[in-house]
C-alpha cells in the first residue's frame, strides 16, 4: 500500500501537470524536491540525484524548474494559497520589479514557503477527506448496524433496558435520540466517528462519539446492542440530539483490542473530541500496521 504522503504527492502533481503529457524535468522536480524525506537536501543535491536517476536531466535548470513549479502551484492553488496568508508577491511571482525569488530581507525561499504551505496546511485538508473516502468505500453499508430510536422512560430510567427498536431513515431536529450499534462482535471495540453538515449555514462538525466522555465513556461492544449515551455517560439524561438540519454522516471502525493513542481516552475537561486529520492520519497508520479491522457506514437526513 502506497504511503499516504505518496498519495498526496501524487494528488497533488495530477492538479499542477493536467493530462497525459507533461513537462518531465519539472515534474521530477517537483517530487524530489518537495518530497519530505529530502527537505535538508540542497537543490544542487536533488539535481545531482535527478540526473543521476534521468540521465537526461540537466543539473543547471534545477532552479528555473523549481521556478515553473511554483508558478503551477499558484495557478492551481492560488485563492487557498491567498487565504491562507501566502501571496504571489511572497512567493515571488507579483508584478512588481525586481528579480523574482528570495528577497535579502526574506528568511525562507519561495520553495520552502510552498513546502510548509504543502505540508503543514494543504496535507491535513486533504489527508482527512482522502482517509474518510477510503474507508466510505471500503466500508460495509448495512442499514441495521446503527440505528436511532426515539428516548423511552424505561431506557432513561434504567439505561440497559433495550427498547423495542424504531429505526429512523431521517432525524428530527431538537429531538432527544437513542443510538444503538447492533453488532454481534462482542469483546470489540469501535471508534463512532461522526461528521456533519449544516445546511443552513454549510458549516461541517467532526465529532468522535465513542469513544467520549459525552455518549461513550466505554468503546467495548456488548453481545447485544451497545446503547449510546452510556448511563455513565454526561448525555445519559439528555440523549442525542441535532440543532438543526444536516446530513449526517457515521463511521465506525471495529478493532479486536484497544488502541494506545491519547485522544481515545475521554476526558472530562473535553467530553467529545472534534477529530481533525492529525487523527485521522494516526488512526490510519496504526490500522495499517495491525491489519485485522472491519469499517461500517451510514448517512443519515436530519429534517424539521
Amino acid at each position: 500500500m502506497k504511503s499516504l504522503e505518496k498519495e498526496f504527492l501524487e494528488y497533488i502533481a495530477e492538479q499542477i501537470f493536467p493530462g497525459n503529457v507533461h513537462p518531465e524535468s519539472q515534474y521530477w522536480t517537483f517530487r524530489e524536491r518537495f518530497n519530505p524525506n529530502n527537505y535538508t537536501l540542497e537543490n544542487v543535491e536533488i539535481a545531482e540525484g535527478l540526473h543521476q536517476m534521468h540521465n537526461e536531466y540537466r543539473e543547471s535548470g534545477i532552479n528555473q524548474h523549481i521556478k515553473e513549479v511554483i508558478k503551477k502551484i499558484n495557478r492551481v492553488f492560488g485563492n487557498e494559497l491567498a487565504n491562507d496568508g501566502i501571496s504571489a508577491d511572497r512567493l515571488g511571482l507579483g508584478d512588481k520589479k525586481g528579480t523574482p525569488g528570495r528577497k535579502k530581507s526574506q528568511k525562507e525561499s519561495p520553495w520552502q514557503i510552498i513546502y510548509q504551505w504543502l505540508w503543514n496546511i494543504k496535507y491535513p485538508r486533504w489527508s482527512q477527506d482522502y482517509i474518510w473516502d477510503s474507508w466510505k468505500n471500503r466500508a460495509e453499508k448495512s442499514r441495521e448496524w446503527i440505528q436511532f430510536s426515539d428516548r423511552e422512560e424505561e431506557y432513561a430510567a434504567k439505561a440497559m433496558v433495550i427498547p423495542a427498536p424504531k429505526p429512523k431513515e431521517t432525524l428530527p431536529v431538537d429531538t432527544p435520540l437513542n443510538l444503538a450499534i447492533n453488532l454481534n462482535l462482542p469483546g470489540s471495540y469501535i471508534l463512532l466517528f461522526n461528521r456533519g453538515r449544516d445546511k443552513k449555514e454549510d458549516k461541517v462538525t467532526k465529532y468522535l462519539v465513542a469513544p467520549s466522555q459525552a455518549f461513550a465513556p466505554s468503546y467495548e461492544l456488548s453481545s447485544e446492542a451497545t446503547l449510546m449515551p452510556q448511563k455513565d455517560s454526561m448525555m445519559h439524561e439528555y440523549g442525542i440530539k441535532f440543532d438543526a438540519e444536516s446530513e449526517e454522516e457515521y463511521m465506525g471502525i471495529v478493532i479486536d483490542d484497544p488502541l494506545d493513542l491519547p485522544w481515545l481516552n475521554p476526558d472530562l475537561e473535553n467530553p467529545v473530541l472534534e477529530w481533525k486529520g492529525e487523527h485521522l492520519n494516526e488512526l490510519w497508520e496504526k490500522l495499517h500496521r495491525r491489519g485485522n479491522w472491519q469499517v461500517f457506514y451510514r448517512d443519515f437526513k436530519v429534517v424539521a
